[in-house]
């Protein structure tokens, strides 16, 4: 098959443009992606957050299967208070400190407000859905 010049030169447009968007995708950060509220749970988020609370959180406040290791740490379950506030109240409690002097540490610098989302996505799987459905409502 012959191309003509002018073919030729607009198909390697076509393919440079489309490998310079597969580029510029392919070095999107977390800070280019913009964090939305409520926090739209998803298996990817869920999957994400598991390690992030298993590392930065369970030490103090356990799982779904266990107390607190520190009395004072609220449990995340659905008998604790966690659900009780709007999804970013709690990424703020987590980035920037709890207030009116509670221990818990500021993760700001450590973990990006987007990790912190995939936190509390899998922390909701510690509620049952009537749980999730009030605290997305606003329900406490």
């Amino acid at each position: 098959m012959i191309f003509t010049k002018k073919y030729r030169r607009t198909l390697l447009v076509v393919l440079g443009s489309l490998l310079m968007i597969g580029v510029l995708a392919a070095c999107q950060t977390d800070e280019d992606v913009v964090a939305e509220y409520p926090i739209v749970l998803s298996t990817k988020l869920i999957n994400e957050g598991r390690p992030i609370y298993q590392t930065n959180c369970a030490s103090c406040h356990g799982d779904a299967n266990t107390p607190p290791p520190m009395a004072a740490a609220p449990r995340h379950t659905a008998d604790g208070h966690t659900w009780h506030h709007r999804d970013e109240q709690l990424v703020g409690w987590v980035l920037d400190g709890v207030p009116n002097g509670q221990i818990m540490p500021k993760f700001r610098g450590t973990l990006s407000e987007l990790e912190v989302q995939a936190a509390i996505a899998y922390i909701k799987t510690f509620w049952p859905n009537d749980i999730i459905q009030m605290q997305a409502r606003g329900e406490h």
